[in-house]
């Protein structure tokens, strides 16, 4: 009986040597548990005709003439082996049988969900998750040439949205400087949120600095050809009131005239004055008359020129808020114009960036999460198994990966809220 437990210890040691040589075979360890459908090679050396390939059935035994079935589910190469010679042994077959087992092929190892190339892998002793991700091409990632365009197109779009962000300070700046001709102040009242902008934005402080030149040159224009109008306004009343003490002087000289003339038809009548100085008097007198009349009509000439100047006046402000009301207008449009088109370039890189969670960059403060899960049978039971990456793998084993993508800050919010602090109040 020492001599068959020598043989056995012998069989031991055989088997783990030629699983140690044999390069095809899955490594063997003193720890590795064989389990069903594992695939066995065995050699038993004084009956060769009995050696060669075993399939671990489903009840977890393997059948070997002419010893029987034999339970091996749940044991080592090494006790596999022990127990094939201590068989041979009590059945009086051999005293001295010299058995070797290697695991040929295990169960394979299941990959589903976010990785490159999802299936089934060949099972290798203290094979961990991470390995198997390995095998499996890596982490999912998008090679595919629409969802490449994709990620261009995000880039384009986003270009697009700092384009869009910088049209709206634009307008928001020229409407409130439009606002301020209308009201003809020479300052212009900028939303507190463009003013702050300013601050930490040279673009928008230059922008703001522009929009206020612009407004000194249109109004002083506007103001100068109204003052020049007013001027000649007054020139125009001047000249009326130099014309009024001209036809008062000339109202005193013809009653001056006129008395004269009472007294000369007399002294006419009486014989005392010739008729030619009477002649002279009545030809002063009409004269004076005609001198008038002429200054009457340079009254009316010039309330003519004044009621002109007054309509120009009128004109030019009423033709310049007629342009910048409808400026104004247009303004307004375009302000919804680039709301709408931000909204629709934000629903966009929404998809880009979430719907495509390769596309989302750690820059955009997206957490990615990773779900390991390992599905396993035991006893004929499923089992589920929360996983790391540094989680052992048993044969037949399903692990079943799921990214992802938790978008956080995006930098994507509404025009009013966008990262590169848009002033609120689009429509206004």
């Amino acid at each position: 009986m020492k001599r068959n437990r020598s043989w056995v210890n012998l069989v031991g040691t055989a088997s783990l040597l030629l699983c140690m040589l044999d390069g095809n075979a899955v490594r063997a360890t003193s720890d590795y548990i064989v389990r069903a459908d594992d695939k066995l090679k065995i050699k038993v050396f004084q009956y060769p005709e009995l050696s060669g390939d075993y399939k671990v059935r489903a009840n977890g035994t393997i059948s070997i003439a002419p010893i029987g079935d034999i339970p091996v589910t749940g044991l080592s190469t090494k006790e596999i082996a022990t127990q094939i010679s201590e068989r041979f042994v009590r059945s009086g077959i051999s005293d001295k049988p010299g058995t070797s087992v290697e695991v040929l092929e295990t169960r394979p190892v299941y990959v589903l969900g976010d990785v490159q190339k999802p299936g089934e892998y060949q099972f290798r002793p203290g094979m961990t998750v991470l390995q198997v991700v390995s095998l499996a091409g890596g982490w999912l990632r998008f090679n595919d040439p629409a969802l490449m365009r994709l990620d261009r197109d995000s880039i384009t779009i986003s270009g697009e949205m700092r384009n869009l962000v910088r049209r709206y300070y634009e307008l928001t700046a020229r409407r409130a400087r439009l606002n301020a001709e209308l009201a003809m102040r020479t300052d212009i009242q900028f939303s507190n949120d463009l003013v702050l902008r300013s601050q930490v934005d040279p673009a928008v402080r230059q922008l703001i600095d522009e929009e206020r030149s612009l407004l000194n040159i249109h109004v002083d224009a506007l103001k100068t050809q109204i003052d020049s109008l007013e001027q000649n306004r007054g020139l125009y009343e001047r000249e009326i009131d130099a014309i009024k003490r001209q036809i008062e002087a000339n109202k005193v000289q013809s009653a001056s005239v006129e008395r004269e003339l009472v007294e000369v038809r007399n002294l006419v009548k009486r014989g005392l004055t010739t008729i030619s100085r009477l002649a002279n008097l009545e030809r002063m007198q009409a004269q004076l008359e005609m001198n008038e009349q002429g200054f009457q009509t340079l009254i009316l000439r010039s309330r003519q020129n004044i009621t002109q100047a007054d309509q120009r006046i009128f004109d030019l402000k009423s033709q310049r808020n007629a342009a910048v009301t409808a400026e104004v207008q247009k303004v307004r449009m375009d302000i919804d114009d680039v709301s709408v088109r931000f909204d629709t370039n934000r629903s966009l890189l929404v998809e880009a960036k979430v719907t495509v969670p390769a596309l989302v960059g750690v820059s955009d403060g997206a957490v990615e999460t990773k779900s390991l899960v390992v599905v396993r049978m035991l006893d004929g039971k499923t089992q589920t198994i929360d996983a790391t990456e540094n989680t052992e793998l048993l044969p037949g084993d399903v692990l079943r990966i799921q990214r992802t993508i938790l978008p956080g800050t995006l930098g994507i919010g509404t025009l009013e809220q966008t990262s590169m602090m848009t002033p609120v109040g689009v429509k206004q």
